[in-house]
Order: structure tokens, then C-alpha cells, then sequence
């Protein structure tokens, strides 16, 4: 009994094996070979869209970072243009001391120049906070540009050689003597007077001299251009003079203590 029991339950599990298998769905063989490229394209245009996400995310992250370097660039540029200024002025300043004046008060900027053609006059920035007092000389590397007339709390006026109201003594560089008076010409010359005595000729360079009291001895003024005629009556000879700096072009001058 025992044994026709155990082969009955082994042919009913057979039996339940097979009709299970029979009823399995099966995806016909057509129909997987029919469907098969539409799942490799669905593959395929996922990736692509995967990395076209991609693509898109890494080149927003790039544009990001160019903008961001391109800004550091630019504040880097402005730092070295600004230095590369500031080291400017400070060579000026050292140059001045050592061949016209040791006295310098210090750089200053141009930030305003006179409107009229008949004037030559600019305001700087600095003022009697930074110590500018009237009649100090003002000078650049190249030469003597004028002196101070008019001083507020931060800015200062300054009256160039070429006005009208100018006056710079002078004298011949290079100790050949004579002594002169340089008065300004407008829009941009000088008319000197020295003795007719005095042995001057277009190309001379003209220095400043103890005249005044105002100006170190030394700067250069300007070259004659041209040696007026003497008239019979004349007792000074008259020359025209090219200032050695052009006020018009100048961006920083160094302020002296003055005498």
C-alpha cells in the first residue's frame, strides 16, 4: 500500500509538471525577431538622450567657469594696469628727486584741464590736505609744467608755463649764462627776452634759474625755435621757445615743496 501510495503521488506531480509547461506563455520566436530592433532603438535613443543631458549639463558647467575665470582675468588686469601705474609714479617721483629737485611732496593726478584756448591751466587731485600750498612748483620727468595758484581741501589749480600769465625765469643749460625771463605764449609757446648780449640760437635749451625765488635751478623750460630780429632800438633780444612739456597730453605731475 505504502509503496502504490508514493508511485501515485510521483505520477500526479508528474503529471501537474507537464501541464504546467504545456500552458506557459511563451513569446513566439516572429514575434521577438519582430519587436528586437524596436528595443535596441529604444536602447539606443536613450543613451543618446542620457548624453545629450550630459553634454548639455557639462557645457553649462564649462560656460560657468569661463565666465567666473574671465572675471578673475579682468579684475586681475585692472589690479596690473593699476600697479603697473603706481610703479610708473613712483619712478617718476625717483627721477625727479635725483636730476631737478629732492623735495617732491608726491604724484598727482590731472582731472580737469581749462576749456579755453587762451588759458593753460589744469586742477589736480590733491589739495591742502596732502599738504599743496600755493606757489609750489609742479613739475614731469621732461620739464617744468608751472605752479600752483589756486589750492581747496582736495585739488589744486595749476597755472602752465604757456599762459598768459606766466612767468618762469631762465637761463641757457649748461652754465653758459644769460638770464631771462620766459612768459607765456597761447596756445602752447613761450616768449623769452634775454640781453641782446647774450649769445643765444635756435636749438638752446632754456633751465630754470634763481629768478623769482620760486623754481629749483635747473629744470628744463623749453628749446629756442626762433630768434626774433633785433630792431635798432631794440635792448633785448627776443626768442620764441617750445616748452618741454605739453601740458595737454600730461596725466600725472609731482608736486615740489617749492624753495
Amino acid at each position: 500500500m505504502k509503496g502504490r501510495a508514493a508511485l501515485l503521488t510521483v505520477l500526479g506531480l508528474l503529471g501537474l509538471s507537464m501541464v504546467t509547461t504545456r500552458f506557459q506563455v511563451v513569446a513566439p520566436t516572429a514575434l521577438r525577431a519582430g519587436t528586437a530592433p524596436l528595443t535596441r532603438l529604444s536602447v539606443v535613443a536613450a543613451d543618446n538622450l542620457r548624453r545629450a543631458v550630459l553634454t548639455v549639463t557639462q557645457e553649462r558647467q564649462r560656460a560657468g567657469q569661463m565666465a567666473t575665470l574671465q572675471k578673475q582675468n579682468d579684475a586681475l588686469r585692472q589690479r596690473n594696469e593699476l600697479l603697473t601705474r603706481e610703479v610708473s609714479r613712483l619712478r617718476q617721483v625717483v627721477k625727479i628727486t635725483t636730476t631737478q629737485a629732492p623735495n617732491a611732496l608726491g604724484i598727482a593726478q590731472v582731472v580737469a584741464v581749462d576749456p579755453s584756448p587762451l588759458l593753460a591751466r589744469v586742477d589736480v587731485n590733491k589739495g591742502s590736505r596732502d599738504g599743496v600750498r600755493l606757489r609750489m612748483p609742479v613739475t614731469v620727468p621732461r620739464g617744468l609744467v608751472g605752479q600752483v595758484t589756486g589750492v581747496s581741501e582736495t585739488r589744486a589749480t595749476v597755472l602752465a608755463l604757456v599762459d598768459p600769465e606766466s612767468s618762469v625765469g631762465v637761463t641757457l643749460q649748461g652754465n653758459r649764462g644769460g638770464r631771462g625771463v620766459a612768459r607765456g605764449v597761447p596756445p602752447d609757446r613761450l616768449r623769452a627776452e634775454f640781453s641782446r648780449s647774450v649769445p643765444i640760437k635756435p636749438g638752446d635749451v632754456l633751465v630754470t634759474n634763481s629768478l623769482g625765488g620760486v623754481f629749483p635751478v635747473g629744470i628744463p623750460v623749453g628749446t629756442v625755435e626762433k630768434v626774433l630780429p633785433l630792431g635798432a632800438n631794440d635792448i633785448n633780444r627776443t626768442v620764441i621757445v617750445k616748452p618741454a612739456v605739453d601740458v595737454g597730453v600730461v596725466e600725472d605731475v609731482t608736486i615740489l615743496e617749492g624753495l
